[in-house]
């Protein structure tokens, strides 16, 4: 599954998102600021640009560009866009550009933290992080095999019929023409269903069935939702799934219900466990031919090995699907 999309900023001037939309644009990665907090370093378009790309229809996120040369200067920056962009639903992750002349005078170790701290930043307040650079960038600036395998990569490599790597966004151009924008643009295609994604975790604003069902009821009513438990030694989020929920694939209800933020317990901790029950929702996917499992959790999950959980939910003993089967999700 490709999606059609593209970035922008104050550079691109004034954009009719209509005109964008009606060229077949799914999505837009807006520029929300550069460097550190300062007035003068949000992107000038950015309200304009989300306000008007959204009220098209068009799924949007946000990039920031920078120029940190320490991890806190990361850090820093990734706070001040987390400030930029608190309030929007963001279906595509938060992108960190860091390719900026100042940092060659860094070490690659140096670049790789400063990679690691803007996103950790981001993800730990409950956002998606991606990682914005160009093929030669990646190959001799970054210590790659750190990053790859704990981030997306959205790469920029041109005038080529694929990218090199395997990635969640490919820049595949920089001389795009579309109606709706004066001069160039960059075009992009996107290999996940990230709004999907931000739905089924409840990240970049989006809010998950549990968050909903939290909000929605007053005190006296939580506690008629869930039972506590005390977490013992060696226990995982999992095992706890397992035990109370009777699927550890159910941990994330944990999670959610909890607000956690990533899976570390530990014992003593008290947690709250959704009711047995509790109606827990699912999305629900139809499969199609040639569709494999695999497949279908890199859609929903951005990650083909959580096909396992797929088959926990709904009962497979065995891999094998058929085209037409309703699947839990």
């Amino acid at each position: 599954m490709e999606f059609k999309g593209i970035d922008v900023s104050k550079w691109n001037g004034t954009i009719d998102w209509q005109k964008v939309k009606g060229s077949g644009i799914d999505f837009a990665i807006i520029r929300e600021g550069f460097g550190v907090k300062s007035p003068n370093q949000i992107d000038e378009k950015f309200k304009y640009n989300i306000t008007g790309a959204k009220n098209a229809g068009i799924s949007c996120s946000a990039y920031h560009y920078s120029y940190a040369v320490s991890v806190q200067e990361a850090v820093n920056e990734a706070q001040f866009c987390l400030e930029n962009i608190r309030g929007y639903q963001l279906a595509y992750p938060i992108a960190f550009d860091s390719e900026d002349k100042i940092m060659l005078k860094l070490s690659t170790r140096q670049r790789t933290d400063i990679c690691k701290a803007f996103c950790e930043e981001i993800e730990k307040n409950g956002y998606y992080a991606i990682i914005y650079c160009n093929l030669s960038w990646l190959e001799n600036y970054l210590y790659k095999d750190e990053l790859l395998p704990k981030y997306d990569l959205w790469l920029a490599q041109w005038n080529v019929k694929k990218p090199s790597y395997q990635c969640g966004i490919w820049q595949y151009s920089e001389t795009g023409k579309l109606d709706g924008i004066n001069g160039n643009v960059d075009m992009n295609i996107s290999y996940k269903n990230y709004p999907e994604i931000m739905k089924i975790k409840g990240l970049n604003g989006f809010k998950t069935n549990t968050d909903v069902i939290t909000e929605n009821q007053n005190s006296s009513s939580k506690q008629e939702l869930f039972t506590s438990y005390t977490v013992n030694t060696g226990e995982s989020l999992w095992s706890i799934a397992e035990k109370m929920l009777g699927s550890g694939s159910l941990y994330k209800e944990i999670k959610q219900f909890n607000n956690l933020y990533n899976d570390v317990i530990y014992p003593g901790q008290n947690l709250k466990i959704p009711k047995t029950n509790m109606q827990i929702s699912y999305n629900t996917h139809t499969v199609k031919k040639g569709e494999t499992l695999w497949e279908i959790a890199e859609k929903y999950y951005g990650d083909g090995t959580k096909y396992r959980e797929i088959k926990k939910i709904n009962g497979l003993d065995e891999d094998k699907i058929y085209p037409g089967q309703v699947l839990k999700i």
